[in-house]
């Protein structure tokens, strides 16, 4: 009577096993052109379900990132400060009041 209940039991398994391979196969299908479009442009791509993704573009985190330096770079000249940048594009931020560019 166990052994039964265990075969039935693998058998469930293997079943459930099986359906759920058709199902990733059947998704990765679905979305194979624009997973592969999204590849070659160099995002990411995460699965968020059944025939749906997430993609994103990398250079968001490169944009971000300027964005909170100007920021900053803003908070220290609207306090009185100098903004100086120089050749090769290093930026800091002295007290005073004057924008500088230096080449």
């Amino acid at each position: 009577m166990v052994a039964d209940m265990l075969h039935g039991t693998g058998r469930v398994s293997r079943i459930a096993a099986r359906i759920s391979a058709w199902v990733d196969r059947a998704d990765r299908a679905l979305c194979a052109a624009p997973d592969e479009r999204a590849r070659r442009h160099g995002w990411t791509v995460t699965t968020t379900g059944f025939g749906s993704r997430r993609y994103r573009d990398p250079r968001f985190d490169a944009l971000k990132a300027a964005r909170q330096v100007l920021a900053e770079e803003d908070r220290h000249v609207h306090a009185g400060g100098d903004l100086h940048v120089h050749a090769g594009g290093d930026r800091h931020a002295h007290a005073g009041g004057d924008r500088h560019v230096h080449a």
